[in-house]
């Protein structure tokens, strides 16, 4: 996007929302969810599920006010899906060892990305499809162009849109929010180097979709307790990790 593009109100709306009060709402639900239960995992996910698709709904709502073409009628470039392929295989090799710590830990917020039963597994396949066509749409196709219209340079609206998706997933942790946001800026990187969102939406479902059943395994296989965890103390709260997804 040029940098004289107009940035209508819609696209003002979808800057704010998740630019600052999705990322900003992330924050303060960390330090609410380490002093509250924590819900069934069936019913997180399918609340991540529905918000996802709305959010989804609101990100193509602005593209279409803004033309902007996400979805282009062609194969993705080679250079792209080499990139993608090589980042996904550095991710998961990554964050195998400290998924497998936040096990082995009994972090509490790995419950919510751990699905256990065959209809767990389904849904949680739901929620890596929902969340790769979703947040790749919002932070790696709508969010960069309408940062670039306002900021006027394509590198720093990237790093920009990367850093409030990271700390979109503050619930996670910290350290996780900082994985994540490298994470970010490396889907971008396959975004243009691919020519779409195709492989970027890709191989997010495909990560997102190898955490949750490596948790779910991990935790059959390290005795984590099938049920959700009583509030953290304080100091539990401020170091445990999140899954990274």
């Amino acid at each position: 996007m040029p940098q004289a593009y107009w940035v209508t109100p819609l696209g003002w709306y979808h800057l704010i929302v998740f630019g600052l009060l999705i990322p900003l709402g992330a924050v303060r639900g960390r330090r609410k969810l380490a002093a509250r239960p924590l819900p069934s995992r069936t019913r997180h996910f399918v609340l991540t599920t529905v918000t996802l698709m709305l959010f989804c709904a609101l990100s193509l709502w602005t593209a279409r006010d803004h033309a902007l073409p996400l979805f282009p009628r062609a194969w993705p470039r080679p250079a792209g899906v080499v990139a993608g392929a090589v980042l996904l295989i550095v991710a998961v090799g990554f964050m195998r060892p400290r998924w497998r710590r936040a096990v082995e830990r009994r972090a509490r917020i790995a419950y919510l990305f751990m699905p256990r039963s065959g209809p767990e597994r389904a849904l949680w396949t739901l929620v890596a499809a929902t969340a790769g066509v979703s947040e790749e749409t919002i932070w790696r196709g709508v969010q960069p162009a309408l940062l670039w219209a306002v900021v006027g340079d394509p590198y720093l609206a990237a790093g920009l849109s990367a850093v409030s998706f990271g700390v979109a997933h503050m619930l996670q942790g910290w350290r996780s929010a900082v994985v994540i946001t490298g994470l970010a800026l490396g889907f971008q990187i396959v975004v243009v180097l691919s020519g779409s969102l195709y492989v970027a939406m890709a191989v997010h479902f495909i990560y997102d979709l190898t955490a949750g059943l490596t948790y779910g395994r991990l935790g059959r296989e390290l005795g984590y307790p099938d049920a959700p965890q009583p509030p953290a103390a304080p100091v539990e709260a401020s170091t445990a990790g999140g899954p990274g997804l």
